[in-house]
């Protein structure tokens, strides 16, 4: 099987014709008819079912079409890169991260990261931490920065990063604008702003309902400052984390830990996440970067558990600056 065979597959199935296919490969008729039979015959397998001039396909075509395009778009990627790499020729670094972080130390390592690297462009989307997941497994973006919820997935390297601090933010109207500090049930029959797109609401109330604890109703916003203005009317808390350890801080917006049952500060993990199979020097060398920003919460004794660190350390050691990685990272996982 030949890459060039599963190209004009694709070809016929996108266009719909074998004419139209040979006229947007610039070949034949006959040659790609020649070639999709010939794929047909080293599967073993009918792709296509033949009705005269038009064709469907077959389940077994359906499913090779889908896996195809996906290898095909791999390799297309490969090659853009190897070439990029080569040549020096600008490209584009893809970074998620998680929409309700509130620090300036992503964006500062986006522009230390293009400081260097003034041919390369670096996009971003901002995202829940479901929608963060998706993007990166299925390739959307190179590397995320999010926070940890399940088991780290055994394909995927991950970085320690932090461990950001839980917060409450409310109207300084609020009956809890001056307390030193609330927990999850201070915060029971109120109502809770979360930061999610539509397809992830869901996802994201069962989260912090079930998981977190947050006995309350639920609101929701697309972005950080449309749920800061929710907050700042007085129809809504929202959390919010950082890795500054402080008390109560802000005027118009409170601003105020948020400790758990046992009293203490409730906390969460944070990593940057890259596919193993995907590495490429601009991925490490981001993740070192924001690894060296972050690096301060550990000389303020900020650091994540010794448990999760032994297990993410021993997953993936960022490159220095001045380094490049081989492109076989060290085993370590995003959340599966």
């Amino acid at each position: 099987m030949l890459l060039r065979q599963m190209r004009y597959f694709c070809a016929v199935v996108e266009a719909g014709s074998f004419t139209r296919a040979a006229e947007a490969s610039f070949v034949s008729q006959s040659a790609v008819s020649q070639q999709v039979s010939a794929l047909e015959r080293d599967l073993g397998a009918e792709l296509l079912r033949r009705e005269g001039r038009s064709f469907t396909l077959t389940p077994a075509g359906e499913h090779f079409y889908r896996r195809a395009s996906a290898i095909l778009d791999e390799v297309d990627a490969l090659r853009q890169e190897t070439a990029d790499l080569a040549s020096g020729e600008a490209s584009v670094l893809r970074l998620g991260y998680l929409n309700r972080y509130d620090g300036w130390e992503v964006a500062g390592a986006v522009a230390a990261f293009v400081r260097r690297h003034p041919r390369m462009t670096v996009t971003s989307v901002a995202g829940s931490h479901d929608t963060l997941r998706e993007l990166l497994l299925s390739g959307q973006v190179d590397i995320t920065f999010s926070d940890r919820r399940r088991t780290l997935h055994p394909e995927a390297v991950n970085l320690p990063l932090f461990v950001g601090y839980d917060y409450v933010e409310v109207s300084e109207a609020s009956p809890l604008a001056w307390r030193e500090h609330v927990t999850t049930a201070d915060l029971a029959g109120g109502t809770c702003v979360l930061i999610a797109a539509p397809d992830q609401e869901e996802v994201e109330r069962a989260y912090f309902q079930d998981t977190m604890g947050l006995h309350c109703d639920v609101t929701f916003a697309r972005t950080l400052d449309e749920a800061r203005m929710t907050v700042a009317g007085g129809r809504a808390f929202l959390l919010v984390e950082t890795r500054r350890r402080e008390g109560r801080t802000g005027s118009i917006i409170r601003r105020i830990p948020l400790f758990g049952a046992d009293g203490a500060h409730l906390a969460h993990e944070y990593y940057a996440f890259w596919l193993r199979e995907r590495t490429t020097p601009a991925v490490e060398e981001l993740g070192a970067i924001l690894r060296e920003i972050f690096s301060e919460d550990d000389r303020a004794g900020l650091s994540l558990s010794p448990g999760a660190r032994a297990e993410a350390e021993g997953a993936a050691e960022a490159p220095s600056f001045s380094s490049r990685a081989a492109a076989g990272s060290p085993p370590a996982g995003v959340d599966r």
